[in-house]
């Protein structure tokens, strides 16, 4: 019986435990229980460790804290203070916050495509009096050009599919040309299906790239092309780690989708020593 209840018995130990070891995870904690309740896609603000953030939906920006600042998924050793940063998909800037946090001196260069959640991003981060962050409202792309984008009103915003809705032109960049000649330490790219489009483009000016995060999603009604993003990335020399992020239990009795995507992976690349 003891097994059985385990996981009932160890989990409330353990939250108790993180609230009272982890700033982090304490804040989280005060702000999933004052905004778990806010309707979806309804403009709130809150103050966390002195920043005063806006955000246009308070379940994203719940999950992507949690994520980013508890799990600390984009944390990277290195040897120095000022490290150079490519937030591809910055949303309302919590990645920026992060990688602030954990070396101030960082230089970062982010871009976010869609224009509503550019707004909310420049407020979080020029707002709180951030510098050396370099803020681009274009989408990142594999060639310079207008694109059709869904703009979602959270953190789901993304290249336009036919079934999509609520449909804006934006400015897409050629991320190829923006890369070369640059080094950057660590690039992180989140752009919501995108990234099988934009990493191939880039593959000759990935070895200036020290680190990399990429959010891979795959499309139920599109070809996946996981094992060609895999294989451009260690062919440049990445050792790799990928963490499952959203997946169907029981594949091959059904497939669960989530705003068309049927699998979400997290990857990240580094090079060995």
């Amino acid at each position: 019986m003891g097994g059985l209840f385990q996981p009932f018995l160890f989990e409330p130990l353990r939250h108790f435990y993180r609230l009272f070891a982890n700033k982090q995870y304490r804040a989280w904690s005060l702000l999933e229980s004052s905004m778990r309740k806010v309707s979806r896609f309804t403009p709130c603000q809150a103050t966390v460790h002195d920043l005063r953030l806006s955000m246009p939906d308070a379940a994203s920006f719940l999950s992507a804290y949690k994520e980013i600042f508890i799990e600390e998924i984009y944390a990277f050793p290195f040897d120095g203070d000022e490290p150079v940063i490519l937030d591809l998909g910055a949303n309302i800037g919590l990645s920026v916050l992060f990688f602030k946090k954990l070396y101030p001196k960082a230089k970062i260069i982010a871009f976010e495509a869609d224009p509503k959640i550019f707004s909310y991003l420049r407020e979080n981060i020029y707002g709180n009096g951030l510098t050396d962050v370099d803020l681009v409202n274009k989408a990142a792309w594999n060639k310079e050009t207008k694109l059709l984008f869904c703009s979602e009103g959270a953190d789901g915003g993304r290249a336009a599919s036919a079934e999509d809705e609520n449909l804006i032109e934006v400015d897409a960049v050629d991320m190829a040309q923006y890369l070369e000649g640059k080094k950057i330490d660590f690039l992180k790219m989140d752009i919501e299906g995108a990234e099988e489009f934009v990493l191939p483009a880039c593959t000759k000016f990935l070895p200036n790239i020290g680190r990399i995060f990429v959010e891979y999603h795959s499309r139920a009604d599109r070809k996946q092309c996981l094992d060609q993003l895999l294989g451009i990335l260690s062919e440049a020399g990445f050792t790799l780690h990928v963490h499952s992020i959203l997946s169907s239990p029981s594949p091959f009795t059904e497939i669960r989708t989530v705003s068309g995507f049927d699998l979400q992976l997290n990857i990240f690349g580094w090079r060995a020593e």
